[in-house]
């Protein structure tokens, strides 16, 4: 069997995404990836560091030539037929899941599930490692009651699923009464907003944005420090939760995840919500 993985989006879809050709590797498909739809400047996760080559240009082509066939109604029913039965393109695990495997098989899905995060641990630790920028800067220690709160807004703001700072708000005041010797950095793509919300005055440290790679993955690695976790709604924060060698983090995040798409996630019962207003 074999498979195309799409790699797009942010730094922590792309995680997911190289996590679940990881698992189509390990269940016998011959898996590359495409990186057309990712941005290489900003989230310079190379195909190679996990384990994967670049899907050549007549790969591309011959999936989104099946796709076109199966799925025009003027070919002739026998050959849509033979299509379907050799070729499916893929969006979430759910339905992967439930179909039958095709020889040739076409994944353009983020895949966001916490447990193949979690099965993918080792693997995704040692590809990471790889980056020499975060070898070199990945400590593993953990400090009891340091908490980790990721504020982004950017983009979200753009299309309305920023958090509130109520949310901030409520997941802070409810970490000062179950965690001892409680403290916490901020990291965030948005400074200013940070520095102006009286919540905020407390904070260790507050990392802001950069448009410098090697800087990005610094303020990635110093993400593993932590014991707990405010990782509101992004997968850049949710990663390093997930990965973690905290043996009783508390987690806390938005819910719903997202206020105006299906994104969502198979969190731990453990895990804490609070109302994504």
């Amino acid at each position: 069997m074999k498979a195309v993985v799409e790699i797009k989006g942010g730094f922590g879809n792309q995680i997911f995404q190289y996590s679940f050709a990881n698992y189509l590797k390990t269940k016998g498909y011959r898996v590359t990836v495409n990186i057309n739809k990712s941005n290489p400047q900003r989230f310079p996760l190379n195909s190679n560091y996990f384990g994967f080559q670049e899907s050549s240009k007549v790969e591309v082509g011959l999936y989104k030539f099946l796709y076109f066939v199966s799925q025009k109604k003027f070919f002739n029913n026998s050959i849509n037929k033979l299509i379907t039965k050799i070729f499916i393109k893929e969006y979430n695990l759910e339905s992967f899941l439930k179909n039958e495997n095709r020889y040739f098989n076409h994944f353009d899905g983020y895949w966001l599930n916490v447990d193949l995060i979690k099965n993918q641990k080792n693997y995704l630790i040692e590809s990471l490692m790889k980056m020499k920028v975060v070898g070199d800067n990945l400590k593993h220690n953990i400090y009891p009651g340091k908490t980790l709160v990721h504020v982004r807004r950017g983009d979200f703001v753009d299309v309305g699923e920023n958090l509130s700072i109520k949310f901030y708000e409520e997941a802070i005041r409810y970490c000062k009464k179950r965690i001892k010797d409680f403290s916490f950095e901020v990291f965030t793509d948005d400074v200013d907003w940070v520095s102006e919300q009286k919540i905020f005055d407390k904070a260790k440290a507050i990392y802001g944005p950069t448009d410098n790679i090697d800087d990005l993955l610094i303020d990635f690695t110093k993400m593993f420090d932590f014991e707990n976790f405010i990782i509101g709604n992004s997968t850049f924060s949710l990663i390093p939760a997930l990965l973690s060698k905290s043996k009783t983090p508390l987690i806390i995040f938005a819910d719903p995840w997202m206020k105006n798409s299906k994104k969502y996630f198979n969190f731990e019962k453990s895990w804490i919500k609070i109302r994504n207003y």
